[in-house]
């Protein structure tokens, strides 16, 4: 009986051994690569035995870190002119005598017809590559169709705003727009 005992236990202790073998051999190795956007490249870097650069994620552009000349680029003369003469406290006097703050929020968490002005300077100086924020919102104030964020629809601010305000209006609003900023 003894005998029959010694032999299970031996064969308890085999199945064990053999069941840690195996989930040691299924363990994941540490040092290898974890699915990244870089794995590809750093695969082809290891098998050519050469090493890989990341290049690390730009910081998003922004107002604060920006010249005036980026700010304004691609501006009309006349209208880069009048926007160096702006006002940002008539511009946000413009808005609400214009109806824009019934569309527009200076809360994100308020989802209105047309997006938050919330951080409006920094989004503009990113939501057109290559255009500068002021362009940028010169631009959605006289073509409000010209670029329209995703999410939002078409056709529904007016169209006729450069008929209705003058040039040092928009400038003025230009400007409110522009010290929305982090």
């Amino acid at each position: 009986m003894q005998a029959l005992s010694q032999r299970r236990a031996t064969l308890l202790f085999a199945v064990v051994l053999i069941l840690s073998i195996a989930i040691a051999a299924c363990a994941p190795n540490p040092s290898a690569g974890v699915l990244s956007p870089e794995l590809g490249a750093k695969l082809v870097a290891e098998a050519a035995n050469a090493e890989v650069e990341v290049v690390p994620t730009p910081e998003p552009l922004a107002i604060a870190d920006m010249t005036e000349e980026q700010i304004t680029a691609g501006l009309p003369p006349d209208f880069a002119a009048a926007l160096a003469q702006a006002h940002p406290e008539n511009g946000e006097k413009l808005a609400t005598a214009n109806g824009c703050i019934g569309c527009h929020s200076l809360d994100p968490s308020v989802q209105m017809t047309g997006p938050s002005w919330m951080d409006a300077g920094d989004h503009a100086a990113r939501r057109v590559p290559g255009e500068s924020p002021a362009f940028y919102l010169y631009t959605s104030i006289t073509s409000p169709n010209a670029f329209v964020v995703d999410g939002f629809p078409q056709n529904i601010m007016p169209q006729n705003f450069s008929d209705i305000l003058s040039e040092q209006d928009i400038a003025d609003l230009v400007s409110y727009l522009l010290s929305q900023h982090e």
